[in-house]
Protein backbone atom coordinates (compact mmCIF):
# COMPACT_ATOMS: atom_id res chain seq x y z
CA UNK A 1 0.00 0.00 0.00
CA UNK A 2 1.50 3.36 -0.81
CA UNK A 3 1.82 6.34 1.21
CA UNK A 4 -1.40 7.84 -0.16
CA UNK A 5 -3.28 5.05 -0.39
CA UNK A 6 -2.63 4.87 3.53
CA UNK A 7 -3.98 8.23 3.71
CA UNK A 8 -6.91 7.76 2.27
CA UNK A 9 -7.51 4.53 3.98
CA UNK A 10 -6.77 5.77 7.38
CA UNK A 11 -8.97 9.11 6.61
CA UNK A 12 -11.91 6.87 5.49
CA UNK A 13 -12.06 5.20 9.05
CA UNK A 14 -11.85 8.30 10.69
CA UNK A 15 -14.70 9.08 9.01
CA UNK A 16 -16.01 5.95 9.89
CA UNK A 17 -15.74 5.78 13.46
CA UNK A 18 -16.94 9.66 13.41
CA UNK A 19 -19.73 8.54 11.94
CA UNK A 20 -20.80 5.79 14.58
CA UNK A 21 -19.89 8.22 17.46
CA UNK A 22 -22.68 10.55 15.94
CA UNK A 23 -24.56 7.44 15.34
CA UNK A 24 -24.43 6.35 19.30
CA UNK A 25 -24.67 10.17 20.61
CA UNK A 26 -28.16 10.33 18.59
CA UNK A 27 -29.77 7.25 20.03
CA UNK A 28 -28.61 7.77 23.45
CA UNK A 29 -29.87 11.73 22.84
CA UNK A 30 -32.94 10.19 21.71
CA UNK A 31 -33.50 7.77 24.48
CA UNK A 32 -33.07 10.83 26.55
CA UNK A 33 -36.24 12.51 25.42
CA UNK A 34 -37.96 9.82 25.12
CA UNK A 35 -37.21 9.17 29.02
CA UNK A 36 -38.08 12.95 29.96
CA UNK A 37 -41.71 12.89 27.87
CA UNK A 38 -42.61 9.60 29.91
CA UNK A 39 -41.56 10.54 33.23
CA UNK A 40 -42.59 14.46 32.69
CA UNK A 41 -45.76 13.00 31.70
CA UNK A 42 -46.27 10.92 34.93
CA UNK A 43 -44.89 13.64 36.95
CA UNK A 44 -47.39 16.24 36.12
CA UNK A 45 -50.13 13.93 37.55
CA UNK A 46 -47.94 13.31 40.31
CA UNK A 47 -45.47 15.65 42.39
CA UNK A 48 -45.44 18.26 39.71
CA UNK A 49 -49.36 18.30 39.67
CA UNK A 50 -49.62 21.40 42.18
CA UNK A 51 -47.00 23.52 40.67
CA UNK A 52 -48.54 24.10 37.07
CA UNK A 53 -52.17 25.29 36.60
CA UNK A 54 -54.68 22.83 34.96
CA UNK A 55 -54.92 25.25 32.07
CA UNK A 56 -50.87 25.00 31.31
CA UNK A 57 -50.94 21.66 33.05
CA UNK A 58 -53.74 20.03 29.79
CA UNK A 59 -51.05 22.35 27.32
CA UNK A 60 -47.94 20.52 28.20
CA UNK A 61 -49.80 17.15 28.63
CA UNK A 62 -50.90 17.58 24.94
CA UNK A 63 -47.32 18.51 23.79
CA UNK A 64 -45.76 16.17 25.58
CA UNK A 65 -48.19 13.71 23.81
CA UNK A 66 -47.06 15.09 20.46
CA UNK A 67 -43.78 14.63 21.21
CA UNK A 68 -43.76 10.99 21.78
CA UNK A 69 -45.36 11.01 18.26
CA UNK A 70 -42.60 12.18 17.14
CA UNK A 71 -40.26 10.54 18.43
CA UNK A 72 -41.56 6.86 16.99
CA UNK A 73 -42.22 8.60 13.98
CA UNK A 74 -39.07 11.33 12.38
CA UNK A 75 -37.55 11.11 15.06
CA UNK A 76 -35.75 7.96 14.33
CA UNK A 77 -34.37 9.93 10.98
CA UNK A 78 -33.41 12.99 13.22
CA UNK A 79 -30.45 14.55 13.36
CA UNK A 80 -28.57 14.84 16.71
CA UNK A 81 -29.01 18.75 17.02
CA UNK A 82 -32.66 18.57 16.32
CA UNK A 83 -33.19 16.11 18.67
CA UNK A 84 -31.00 17.91 21.54
CA UNK A 85 -33.23 21.08 20.69
CA UNK A 86 -36.24 19.27 21.05
CA UNK A 87 -35.20 18.20 24.62
CA UNK A 88 -34.10 21.44 25.72
CA UNK A 89 -37.41 23.23 24.67
CA UNK A 90 -39.16 20.85 27.10
CA UNK A 91 -36.91 20.75 29.91
CA UNK A 92 -37.07 24.80 29.55
CA UNK A 93 -40.49 24.21 30.76
CA UNK A 94 -40.51 21.73 33.32
CA UNK A 95 -37.45 22.63 35.11
CA UNK A 96 -39.60 25.57 36.26
CA UNK A 97 -42.00 23.04 37.78
CA UNK A 98 -38.82 21.33 39.58
CA UNK A 99 -37.39 24.60 41.05
CA UNK A 100 -41.00 25.60 42.27
CA UNK A 101 -41.43 22.31 43.98
CA UNK A 102 -37.90 22.55 45.80
CA UNK A 103 -38.23 25.77 47.09
CA UNK A 104 -41.44 25.06 48.36
CA UNK A 105 -40.78 22.36 49.81
CA UNK A 106 -37.55 23.26 51.65
CA UNK A 107 -38.31 26.87 52.40
CA UNK A 108 -40.44 26.22 55.81
CA UNK A 109 -37.59 24.25 57.35
CA UNK A 110 -35.10 27.05 55.83
CA UNK A 111 -37.37 29.78 58.02
CA UNK A 112 -37.81 27.42 60.85
CA UNK A 113 -33.83 26.71 60.96
CA UNK A 114 -33.37 30.22 60.91
CA UNK A 115 -35.89 31.50 63.45
CA UNK A 116 -33.61 28.55 65.34
CA UNK A 117 -30.42 30.48 65.24
CA UNK A 118 -31.91 33.79 65.76
CA UNK A 119 -33.29 32.70 69.46
CA UNK A 120 -29.87 31.00 70.09
CA UNK A 121 -28.42 34.25 69.19
CA UNK A 122 -30.60 36.70 70.50
CA UNK A 123 -29.76 34.91 74.08
CA UNK A 124 -25.90 34.97 73.66
CA UNK A 125 -26.66 38.53 72.90
CA UNK A 126 -28.15 39.27 76.36
CA UNK A 127 -26.23 37.12 78.10
CA UNK A 128 -24.44 38.08 81.06
CA UNK A 129 -22.09 35.21 81.51
CA UNK A 130 -18.72 36.26 82.96
CA UNK A 131 -17.14 35.07 79.47
CA UNK A 132 -18.39 37.71 77.56
CA UNK A 133 -18.00 40.56 80.29
CA UNK A 134 -15.25 41.86 78.68
CA UNK A 135 -17.35 42.73 75.41
CA UNK A 136 -18.56 46.31 74.52
CA UNK A 137 -22.47 46.36 76.19
CA UNK A 138 -23.41 48.08 72.92
CA UNK A 139 -21.81 45.44 70.54
CA UNK A 140 -23.77 42.58 72.90
CA UNK A 141 -27.21 44.79 72.09
CA UNK A 142 -26.43 45.36 68.39
CA UNK A 143 -26.73 41.65 68.12
CA UNK A 144 -30.19 41.67 70.15
CA UNK A 145 -31.10 44.19 67.81
CA UNK A 146 -29.80 42.24 64.45
CA UNK A 147 -32.06 39.02 65.47
CA UNK A 148 -35.49 41.44 65.99
CA UNK A 149 -34.65 42.91 62.81
CA UNK A 150 -33.72 38.94 60.97
CA UNK A 151 -36.85 37.68 63.43
CA UNK A 152 -39.47 40.09 61.91
CA UNK A 153 -38.16 39.12 58.35
CA UNK A 154 -38.02 35.76 58.95
CA UNK A 155 -41.93 35.75 60.27
CA UNK A 156 -42.99 37.31 57.50
CA UNK A 157 -41.13 35.88 54.77
CA UNK A 158 -43.10 32.30 56.32
CA UNK A 159 -46.30 34.56 55.57
CA UNK A 160 -45.38 35.32 52.33
CA UNK A 161 -44.43 31.72 51.07
CA UNK A 162 -47.89 30.28 52.92
CA UNK A 163 -49.75 32.99 50.93
CA UNK A 164 -48.32 32.27 47.58
CA UNK A 165 -49.87 29.87 45.49
CA UNK A 166 -47.31 26.89 44.46
CA UNK A 167 -48.31 27.09 40.85
CA UNK A 168 -46.45 30.76 40.94
CA UNK A 169 -42.50 30.93 41.95
CA UNK A 170 -41.85 30.84 44.94
CA UNK A 171 -42.17 34.95 46.02
CA UNK A 172 -38.67 34.42 48.55
CA UNK A 173 -35.63 31.07 47.46
CA UNK A 174 -33.65 28.81 49.61
CA UNK A 175 -30.46 30.50 48.87
CA UNK A 176 -32.11 34.28 50.22
CA UNK A 177 -32.94 32.67 53.59
CA UNK A 178 -29.48 30.77 53.66
CA UNK A 179 -27.92 34.30 52.98
CA UNK A 180 -30.25 35.89 55.85
CA UNK A 181 -28.68 32.77 57.89
CA UNK A 182 -25.09 33.63 56.85
CA UNK A 183 -25.74 37.40 57.72
CA UNK A 184 -26.51 36.71 61.12
CA UNK A 185 -23.62 34.13 61.74
CA UNK A 186 -21.03 36.51 59.97
CA UNK A 187 -22.54 39.77 62.13
CA UNK A 188 -22.81 38.33 65.77
CA UNK A 189 -19.83 35.75 65.63
CA UNK A 190 -16.96 38.13 65.24
CA UNK A 191 -18.71 40.09 68.16
CA UNK A 192 -18.69 36.97 70.42
CA UNK A 193 -15.28 35.87 69.47
CA UNK A 194 -13.67 39.36 70.56
CA UNK A 195 -10.71 37.95 72.47
CA UNK A 196 -10.53 38.82 76.29
CA UNK A 197 -7.71 41.45 77.20
CA UNK A 198 -4.49 39.67 78.38
CA UNK A 199 -3.93 40.36 82.22
CA UNK A 200 -1.39 43.43 83.02
CA UNK A 201 1.72 41.66 83.98
CA UNK A 202 2.91 42.68 88.01
CA UNK A 203 4.21 46.09 88.31
CA UNK A 204 7.68 46.45 88.57
CA UNK A 205 8.81 49.49 90.67
CA UNK A 206 8.69 47.67 93.68
CA UNK A 207 11.23 44.41 92.83
CA UNK A 208 13.40 47.56 91.17
CA UNK A 209 13.63 49.69 94.23
CA UNK A 210 14.21 46.35 96.70
CA UNK A 211 17.33 46.01 94.04
CA UNK A 212 18.55 49.36 94.60
CA UNK A 213 18.34 49.40 98.77
CA UNK A 214 19.99 46.01 98.46
CA UNK A 215 23.13 47.46 96.25
CA UNK A 216 22.72 50.29 98.61
CA UNK A 217 23.58 48.34 101.60
CA UNK A 218 26.51 46.34 99.55
CA UNK A 219 27.95 49.24 98.86
CA UNK A 220 28.12 50.84 102.26
CA UNK A 221 28.84 47.35 104.11
CA UNK A 222 32.29 47.81 101.55
CA UNK A 223 33.19 51.29 102.44
CA UNK A 224 32.84 50.61 106.02
CA UNK A 225 34.94 47.04 105.33
CA UNK A 226 37.52 49.06 103.28
CA UNK A 227 37.77 51.93 106.21
CA UNK A 228 38.47 49.01 109.11
CA UNK A 229 41.36 47.91 106.67
CA UNK A 230 43.28 51.32 106.23
CA UNK A 231 42.88 52.18 109.82
CA UNK A 232 44.96 50.12 111.70
CA UNK A 233 48.02 50.88 109.86
CA UNK A 234 47.91 54.43 110.55
CA UNK A 235 49.11 53.76 114.30
CA UNK A 236 52.27 52.56 113.94
CA UNK A 237 53.34 55.06 111.42
CA UNK A 238 53.00 57.65 113.61
CA UNK A 239 54.74 55.91 116.55
CA UNK A 240 58.01 55.72 113.86
CA UNK A 241 57.61 59.30 113.23
CA UNK A 242 57.95 59.82 117.01
CA UNK A 243 60.90 57.48 117.73
CA UNK A 244 62.72 59.02 115.06
CA UNK A 245 62.23 62.73 116.55
CA UNK A 246 63.65 61.70 119.71
CA UNK A 247 66.66 59.86 118.60
CA UNK A 248 67.57 63.60 116.94
CA UNK A 249 67.14 65.23 119.99
CA UNK A 250 69.78 62.46 121.46
CA UNK A 251 72.15 63.63 118.68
Amino acid sequence: MSTEDFKVYESKEAEMTNTDRVVRETAALRNDLEQYTLDMRSRLRGDLKAYITPADCDKFMEDLQTMEDWIYDEGYDAQKSTIKKKLDELKARGSPLERRQYEYKNSKERVERLKVNIGKYRQLGASTDKKYAHIDKAKMESIVKKCEELDTWATNTAVLIGNTPQHNDAPVTCAEIKAKQDELVNFAQPILNTPAPKPKPAPKEKKEEAKKEEAKKDEAAKKDEAKMETEPTAEPAKAEAKKDDEEMDLD
